[in-house]
This record gives C-alpha cells, sequence and structure tokens, in this order.
C-alpha cells in the first residue's frame, strides 16, 4: 500500500450503505451506549474507516453501531484501497496499538479535578472504581507523623 498523504480523509455517506466486517475480533457493544453519547455531545471525531472495493467497515465498527442506534442517516467515512490482508491489518493495528500508550496520570488527574460533574467522566469511558483508585491519590490526607515527647 501506497502512502496517500493527498486524498481526501472523510465524505458522508448513508449508514446503511456501510457493511460490517462479519470476522470483527472485537466485542463491543457494552460501549455503543456511551459512544452514542459522545457522538451526541461532540459529533464523529473520527470518521468510520471502508474497504473502498466493498464499503466493508474495517475501523469504527462501535461508531458505526452508536449511529445506528441514534438513527443517523449519515455517517463520515474514509475510504481506503486496501487488499483484504491489508483490511484485516490495519483493523487489527487500529484497535490495538491505541492500547500501547500509557496515561500522564498527574495530567489525567488536574483534568478531571476540573471537570464538575463525575459523572461526564464515566460517559468518556472511566469506571466509578478506575476514578475512585485514581482520584484517591489526590483526596487522600496523609495523617501527621505521631509525636513523641
Amino acid at each position: 500500500m501506497k502512502l496517500d498523504t493527498k486524498g481526501p480523509v472523510g465524505s458522508w455517506m448513508p449508514t446503511n450503505d456501510l457493511v460490517e466486517w462479519p470476522d470483527n475480533p472485537r466485542v463491543n457493544d457494552h460501549a455503543v451506549d456511551k459512544v452514542a453519547k459522545s457522538i451526541k455531545d461532540f459529533g464523529f471525531a473520527s470518521p468510520i474507516v471502508v474497504r473502498s472495493s466493498n464499503r466493508m467497515i474495517i475501523a469504527g465498527h462501535t461508531r458505526y453501531k452508536a449511529a445506528k442506534k441514534l438513527e443517523l442517516d449519515f455517517v463520515p467515512v474514509r475510504f481506503m484501497d486496501l487488499t483484504e490482508e491489508e483490511a484485516r491489518l490495519l483493523a487489527l493495528a487500529d484497535n490495538k496499538l491505541g492500547e500501547l500508550a500509557d496515561w500522564h496520570e498527574g495530567a489525567l488527574r488536574k483534568i478531571l479535578d476540573d471537570i464538575d460533574d463525575p459523572e461526564i467522566a464515566m460517559d468518556l469511558g472511566w469506571s466509578e472504581e478506575e476514578l475512585t483508585d485514581l482520584m484517591d491519590d489526590v483526596f487522600t490526607v496523609e495523617p501527621e507523623p505521631e509525636r513523641i515527647d
């Protein structure tokens, strides 16, 4: 595949014209509601990546399902000319590579601490337990050492 740095990055197409990849190894139904809420609140931050030859979804299955749940007639799509093998590899890379990065916990805590409603952070994907673990350090008051006279 040749690196395309000048092609269009997206266009809008009818949601029903997309084809789900039947071999998608990701289990994503539990994430659809949160992604749908994000799309409702912010719009689409990333287009759905689709193979040009057959309109099969390569990356963005959860966004696609969320769009269907929201009954959206059109979704942003990035068409890519990929072989079947390249499409499978990109689908795996798109999902797995994001897991390689870590959070800078201090910076993350500061951003989350500035959010007025903790429910918003949960809407962004953090569980209550994750938030408690992360923020516990911020709110824990260390007891003063015992004085010995």
